[in-house]
C-alpha cells in the first residue's frame, strides 16, 4: 500500500485538499502522525519516541462534530495533538473546554499493536552511499544492501537463510531487530543486537544502476 506522507496540515486550504483525495489516509510529517478520516471519525496516531498513541474522534452519527473540532483548533493538525495530550482520558473528557463542540463528539484514546506501524520518518530515498558512515543503523544498511555497495554475502548460521533482499523487507517491517557493526573489513548483521545471521564486505566501488525488482526505491 503506497501511503502519502504530508509536510504538514496546518491550514484549512490543507485540510480540504486532503479530504477531496479518494482515500483520506496520510503520514503527516510534522507531528509525525497518521491522519485516517473515516466516515464518521477523524483517527490520530501519533508517533513518539515510545510506542505510538491513537486518537480516536467523532460521532456515530455524523462526520461535523470531528470538523468542528479541527475548525476549533484554528485547522491546525499540531495545536490538535498538543490539546488532545492534555486531556486526561481517565475522566469524562467531553466535558473539556478543547471537545465542548459539540454534544455528540466522543474522544477516545488507545495504543496500537500493529508490528507495522511505522512513523512517517520511515519513508526517504535510499540513495547510494557516498562514504561509509561513523555508526551503521537500519537506514546506511538499507541504502547499502539497495545500492548493491556490498560483496562477498556470508551466511553465519546453517540453519539460518537470509538473502540480501530478503534483509531489506524486513529492515522496513521490523526495522528496530536488526542492527550492523564492522568487524574488521566485514559488515555484521545482527539479529536484536545479539545474534549473528550473516556478513559482508562493504564496498562503495560497487553499486546497481536500478534497485532490485519488487523493491522500490522509496519505503
Amino acid at each position: 500500500m503506497i501511503i502519502r506522507v504530508l509536510p504538514q496540515l496546518e491550514t484549512r486550504a490543507e485540510w480540504l485538499a486532503f479530504c477531496r483525495r479518494e482515500s483520506p489516509y496520510c503520514m503527516v510529517d510534522a507531528p509525525p502522525c497518521l491522519v485516517d478520516f473515516q466516515t464518521h471519525f477523524l483517527q490520530l496516531t501519533l508517533f513518539t519516541d515510545k510506542d505510538p498513541v491513537r486518537y480516536t474522534l467523532g460521532s456515530r452519527r455524523s462526520i461535523d462534530p470531528a470538523w468542528q473540532l479541527i475548525k476549533r483548533c484554528n485547522w491546525s493538525l499540531k495545536a490538535m495533538l498538543e490539546g488532545l495530550e492534555t486531556l486526561d482520558f481517565g475522566s469524562n473528557v467531553r466535558d473539556n473546554e478543547l471537545l465542548g463542540v459539540h454534544t455528540d463528539l466522543s474522544a477516545r484514546r488507545s495504543f496500537p499493536r500493529d508490528p507495522h506501524l511505522n512513523a512517517p520518518d520511515c519513508s526517504h530515498l535510499l540513495t547510494p552511499l557516498p562514504h561509509f558512515p561513523a555508526h551503521w543503523d537500519e537506514h546506511t544498511l538499507q541504502r547499502l544492501l539497495i545500492s548493491g555497495q556490498f560483496r562477498d554475502w556470508r551466511l553465519e548460521q546453517d540453519t539460518i537463510e537470509l538473502s540480501p533482499r530478503s534483509l531489506l523487507v524486513e529492515l522496513v517491517e521490523h526495522p528496530r531487530i536488526w542492527s550492523a557493526q564492522l568487524t574488521g573489513p566485514r559488515l555484521q548483521v545482527l539479529y536484536k543486537h545479539r545474534a549473528l545471521i550473516a556478513s559482508c564486505i562493504p564496498d562503495l566501488s560497487m553499486s546497481n544502476e536500478e534497485p532490485p525488482k519488487g523493491l522500490p526505491r522509496l519505503l
